[in-house]
């Protein structure tokens, strides 16, 4: 599978947002609790505003540049917290679909008739990120912190917004999150001046009890760029869903 189709269809998976008219009050979704004053109290806070759904099923189109490749695919995306993320990519007929779960991702194209197995380092060399584990996964996609905040972070109030800085042997963390939803507007994960990775969050709307992007901008550096942004036209969280997911007879292994 060439680079383009093998960016996009674990971005199809990975990233993921939703998209809703604000329905009801905002009480138990903004925050009214005191403004953090250290990582201690940041921590606390977000704790107390988990994830909630048991099924995530969005609809949404993604445009993915590299600089030599310019494609725009319409994306089902079906994740089930904790478990399994389902996608599906479509250009008026499906081209991609990609099962990703705690171990692995398996790819199938459509056109090609092959698959592919993507084991999880594999997948964290494409994206550019180290330790990408399937929780920290699903955080990104709901623009939580993907990894444990380290107590001895940097901590900073701008505006309306928390920020927070790390540094570890493997990489530097810069986060910002907003005040009240708790969520945050932007993560940069860096290994160095030419390989980063930048995710901006934007246009957050109300699903259920809790505040997801309708917007998000992604830049991976690997050092070559590459652009995708995601914007969500629909999204349901129902109790049950199905992932339907087999890889026919015919289909050869991708080398």
């Amino acid at each position: 599978m060439n680079k383009p189709a093998l960016i996009l269809t674990i971005l199809s998976a990975l990233v993921l947002s939703s998209c809703a008219s604000i329905r009801g009050g905002l009480s138990g979704i903004i925050s009214n609790e005191p403004a953090a004053t250290d990582i201690a109290s940041l921590k606390k806070q977000l704790g107390s505003h988990p994830e909630k759904y048991s099924w995530l099923i969005t609809e949404a189109e993604l445009d993915y540049d590299d600089g030599s490749s310019d494609i725009t695919a319409n994306l089902a995306i079906r994740n089930r917290k904790d478990s399994v993320i389902w996608a599906s990519a479509n250009k008026m007929i499906e081209a991609v679909r990609i099962l990703f779960n705690k171990d692995s991702a398996i790819i199938l194209n459509r056109l090609q008739k092959n698959y592919s197995v993507l084991a999880i380092p594999d997948i964290d060399k494409t994206l550019g990120m180290n330790n990408l584990g399937f929780h920290s996964v699903q955080n990104i996609l709901l623009g939580i912190p993907p990894f444990e905040i380290d107590n001895n972070s940097r901590f900073s109030l701008v505006k309306d917004s928390y920020k927070v800085e790390s540094q570890s042997p493997l990489y530097k963390e810069i986060i910002v999150i907003d005040k009240s939803m708790m969520r945050m507007l932007q993560y940069r994960y860096e290994k160095n001046m030419k390989e980063y990775v930048v995710i901006n969050y934007s246009n957050y709307k109300q699903a259920g009890d809790q505040y997801l992007p309708n917007i998000i901008d992604v830049e991976i550096h690997t050092p070559d760029k590459i652009h995708i942004t995601l914007n969500v036209s629909g999204y349901s969280l129902p109790k049950n869903g199905d992932v339907p997911f087999q890889i026919p007879a015919s289909y050869t292994k991708a080398q």
